[in-house]
């Protein structure tokens, strides 16, 4: 499970890879913190628990990215008479 959490953690797949490297790796973590003789791989459990967060921060940034665009898109545009004549008539 530990290797999956850090392969999961590298490929992400749309972000769906992040969220099991996140679940796979604190189960890994779990199951060799309760038999740690026989059982390897804490570092690459952390690794993809690391990564699967990170996965999940990006994925909150570019739905706030996007959602900003998509905001920024949907405002309807000044018209340029009326800001040009508005500035003529400053000076």
């Amino acid at each position: 499970m530990a290797i999956a959490s850090l392969v999961l953690g590298l490929a992400w797949l749309y972000w769906i890879g992040s969220i099991l490297a996140i679940i796979f790796g604190y189960l890994a973590k779990n199951e060799i913190k309760r038999n740690p003789t026989q059982l390897q791989g804490r570092g690459m459990a952390i690794a993809g628990i690391v990564l699967g967060w990170v996965g999940i921060g990006l994925l909150v940034v570019t739905i706030f990215f996007v959602w900003f665009y998509l905001q920024e898109g949907s405002r309807p545009e000044p018209s340029q008479t009326n800001t040009t004549s508005a500035v003529l008539l400053r000076f």
